[in-house]
C-alpha cells in the first residue's frame, strides 16, 4: 500500500498539538519563579497528573517507536517486559518512592551528596559522581528518543532524518527550557491521555483490516508459529525484564517526579494510577504491532510500523491522533530527561560545586541553559546510533540497564541498611555503572565474552546489580561505620550506630 498524501486536516492537527505544547511552556515559563519550581513545580502535584506524568515520561519513543517495532519484528512474546516493569513499579512503591518523597529535596545526587555524605568534602565527591553518571546515561536515553523523532519527520515529510532529530530536539529544548518541571508535567497529562486514546481508537481500525484476531492467527500460525508464542528465549525475557524493573525502581528522572507530589499518599496513588495507563498501553501496543505485520510485512525498519499506521490505516484525524501520541512518548521522556540531566549539571555540580552563593536567577538560568546543552549533545550521538544497538528499543533497554546497574543497589540498600557507608555507596554506583557498559562492549561491539555466558546473561544490567550489590556490601563491612549525620536524615539512630569519629564526640 502506497503511502497517502497528508490532508490539511492530518497536518492542522497535529501543528495545532505542537501549538498547545508550546502554550504550556510559555505557561510553565510564567509561573515559575525559582530553581525549585523548576525543578519540583512547587510539589503541589496531585495522583492523577502524577500518575499521568509517571506514565508518559516512563512510556516514551521506546514503546509507540520501538516496542512497537519490536512487536511488529518478533510477535507477542515482547509482551512478557511488561511485567518486569510493572515489578520495578511495585519495588519502588515498597522501598523506594515514599521514602524519597519523605526525604524531598530535588534530585538523585542530592540523596547521594547526603547518604554517602562521609567523602571529605561534606558529599560534594559523592554528588558529582552521581550527576556525572546520570548525565552520561541518559546522554544514551535521549539519543534514542532523537533517532525515533527523525524518523517520524522522515516518514511524514520526506525530510532527511539530520533535520527531523534536530526539529525534534528543538521542539523540547524550547517547551522545557521556558516551562520547567511544571511544564512538563503539565504537558505529560496531556501526553499520557492522547498516547492512551491513541492506541485505543486504532485497534479496532487495523484488526477490521486485517480481519479480526483469528486471521492473525492463522496467517502466523502458517508462516512463523513463534508470532503468536514467544518468540525470545526464556534468557532473553529475563533479560529485558531485569532491564526495565531494576531501571524504573531507581530511574532519576521518576523520582524527580516523585519529589514534586504533595506527599506520600499522593505517591503511593499515582504510582497505581500509572500502572493502568500502562496496562492499557503495553497491551494495545503489542496488538497494533502485530497487526502491522501482518498490514505491512516488508517495511524497511520496524520503527516505522507505528508511523506507517497512522498515515495508511487511521484515516486523517485518528491518524493524526495516533502521531501526536508518538510525538507525545518522545516528548514526554525526552522533557523529563532534560530536565534532571540539566539538574545534575546546574543544580549539582554548578550550584552546589562551582558556585554556592548563586542567586534563585543565577539558578533558575543555568538550568536553563544546561537544558539546552544537553539536549543538543544526543543530536551528535543519534548521528551514530548504531554503537548503542540500532533499533530505537535496544538504545532504550541499554539506558535502563545502565541506570539500574549503578543506582538500584545503592539506592535501595541506602534507604533500608544502616551500614551502608559512602566508600561502598561510590564504589557500587561507579562498578555497576562500568560493569554495565564493559558487557555491551564485550557482548555488542567487540564480542570478546564466550557465546556460551552471553546466551544465558542476555542483559547486561543483571552482572551490573550484581556487581554493584557485592561491591557496596564488601566495601561497607571493610570500612568504618557511616556517621550518624548520614543515617539520621532516613533511620531512627540509636547509640550504637555511627562511625568512630560520631562516637568520639
Amino acid at each position: 500500500m502506497a503511502l497517502i498524501t497528508l490532508s490539511p486536516v492530518f497536518i492542522g492537527i497535529v501543528i495545532i498539538y505542537f501549538l498547545v505544547i508550546l502554550g504550556i511552556g510559555y505557561y510553565g515559563y510564567k509561573t515559575t519563579k525559582d530553581e525549585e519550581d523548576f525543578l519540583v513545580a512547587g510539589r503541589n502535584i496531585g495522583p492523577v497528573v502524577g500518575g499521568a506524568t509517571l506514565s508518559a515520561s516512563q512510556m516514551s519513543a521506546g514503546t509507540l517507536v520501538g516496542t512497537f517495532g519490536i512487536h511488529y519484528l518478533l510477535g507477542f512474546g515482547f509482551i512478557w517486559i511488561w511485567p518486569g516493569l510493572w515489578a520495578g513499579w511495585i519495588v519502588s512503591l515498597l522501598l523506594v518512592a515514599p521514602q524519597m518523597r519523605r526525604f524531598g529535596r530535588v534530585t538523585v545526587p542530592d540523596f547521594i551528596a547526603v547518604r554517602y555524605g562521609d567523602d571529605g568534602a561534606n558529599g560534594d565527591y559523592a554528588r558529582a559522581i552521581g550527576a556525572f553518571l546520570i548525565v552520561l546515561a541518559y546522554t544514551v536515553y535521549l539519543s534514542a528518543q532523537v533517532t525515533a523523532g527523525g524518523l517520524i519527520f522522515q516518514s511524514l515529510l520526506g525530510l532527511a532524518p539530520e533535520i527531523g532529530m534536530f526539529l525534534m530536539v528543538m521542539t523540547a529544548v524550547v517547551y522545557t527550557a521556558i516551562g520547567g518541571m511544571r511544564a512538563s508535567m503539565l504537558t505529560d497529562f496531556m501526553q499520557a491521555v492522547v498516547m492512551a486514546a491513541g492506541v485505543l481508537v486504532a485497534i479496532p481500525l487495523s484488526l477490521h483490516f486485517i480481519g479480526g484476531l483469528g486471521t492473525i492467527n492463522a496467517l502466523f500460525q502458517s508462516f512463523e508459529p513463534s508470532f503468536v508464542g514467544n518468540s525470545l528465549s526464556t534468557s532473553e525475557v529475563v533479560g529485558f525484564m531485569a532491564a526495565f524493573g531494576f531501571s524504573i525502581a531507581a530511574a532519576p528522572y521518576e523520582i524527580t517526579r516523585i519529589y514534586s507530589m504533595r506527599d506520600e499518599k499522593t505517591v503511593r496513588q499515582a504510582i497505581g494510577i500509572t500502572l493502568i495507563f500502562q496496562t492499557i498501553i503495553g497491551t494495545s501496543v503489542a496488538l497494533l504491532g502485530v497487526s502491522m505485520r501482518v498490514l505491512f510485512p516488508q517495511l524497511s525498519t520496524p520503527d516505522l510500523a507505528s508511523v506507517i499506521m497512522s498515515l495508511n490505516v487511521l484515516g486523517p484525524v485518528l491518524g493524526a491522533l495516533m502521531i501526536c501520541a508518538v510525538f507525545s512518548a518522545i516528548l514526554s521522556t525526552v522533557d523529563s530527561v532534560m530536565i534532571v540531566s540539566g539538574a545534575g549539571l546546574a543544580h549539582d555540580i554548578y550550584g552546589k560545586l562551582i558556585n554556592p552563593e548563586a542567586n534563585e536567577r543565577q539558578k533558575l538560568w543555568a538550568n536553563r541553559l544546561s537544558v539546552g546543552v544537553l539536549g543538543l549533545i544526543p543530536f551528535v550521538l543519534a548521528l551514530n546510533s548504531g554503537l548503542l544497538g540500532g533499533l530505537v528499543q535496544l538504545i532504550v533497554v541499554l539506558q535502563a540497564s545502565m541506570m539500574g546497574g549503578m543506582f538500584f543497589i545503592p539506592l535501595v540498600l541506602g534507604l533500608h541498611w544502616k551500614r551502608a557507608n559512602t566508600i561502598g555507596g561510590i564504589a557500587g554506583m561507579v562498578v555497576g555503572f562500568s560493569t554495565v557498559v564493559a558487557w555491551h562492549i564485550g557482548t555488542n561491539i567487540y564480542p570478546v565474552i564466550p557465546k556460551s555466558i552471553s546466551s544465558v546473561i542476555t542483559d547486561p544490567v543483571i552482572p551490573g546489580v550484581v556487581m554493584s550489590f557485592l561491591t557496596l556490601v564488601i566495601a561497607s563491612y571493610a570500612t568504618g561505620k557511616p556517621s550518624k549525620k548520614t543515617l539520621e536524615p532516613f533511620f531512627d539512630v540509636t547509640a550504637t550506630d555511627g562511625g568512630q569519629e560520631d562516637q568520639e564526640h
